[in-house]
């Protein structure tokens, strides 16, 4: 089996095989990690199409440790901070003109306001948003050694995050 890496590099040279493989094997795993960030399937499908775009404009070299899905869902996770921040920036900018134009409610929205409902959900918005980050990732696929390439830090802090995440959420949870 081809590595992402070596794929990611054909993908860049124009091998739109290589590129159908590795839209293949991150496909649901990416959708649904940015969709539980940002929980919007609209603003979740603009910002997946704008991670994988960022694959052919020029990932980086893959010699050592930052593998390609580290990678991947870093700038994913950077694409949802830059749509946060610039929606909240919109939000902002309607409140100084004093307009009272709201941003309408989708069915996704609802949706998403349900699922957040249950008792995890409830817990994990509790939670300071370096372990919410952890779970997230985790959660969609990704090792523990991908989660430190993803937030840029050493492995021991991902495993102290996760075990800090574990014991607060068994305790509000019990």
């Amino acid at each position: 089996m081809e590595t992402d890496e070596a794929l990611c590099a054909r993908a860049q040279k124009g091998d739109t095989a290589a590129f159908d493989r590795l839209y293949a094997r991150y496909e649901h795993r990416l959708f649904g990690f940015i969709m539980r960030l940002l929980n919007d399937r609209g603003a979740a499908e603009e910002v997946f199409h704008d991670t994988f775009l960022k694959v052919l404009d020029g990932a980086p070299t893959f010699d050592g440790p930052p593998r390609f899905s580290a990678w991947l869902f870093r700038v994913a996770r950077n694409h949802c901070a830059n749509h946060h921040r610039s929606r909240t920036r919109g939000a902002d900018a309607l409140r100084r003109l004093g307009s009272s134009e709201e941003v309408s409610v989708t069915p996704e929205d609802r949706l998403g306001e349900h699922e957040r409902a249950t008792a995890l959900h409830r817990e994990l918005a509790r939670l300071p948003e370096t372990l919410t980050e952890v779970f997230h990732l985790r959660t969609s696929g990704l090792s523990y050694e991908e989660i430190a390439g993803v937030l840029e830090v050493p492995i021991g802090t991902v495993k102290s995050r996760m075990n800090a995440l574990v014991t607060q959420l068994r305790g509000a949870l019990s």
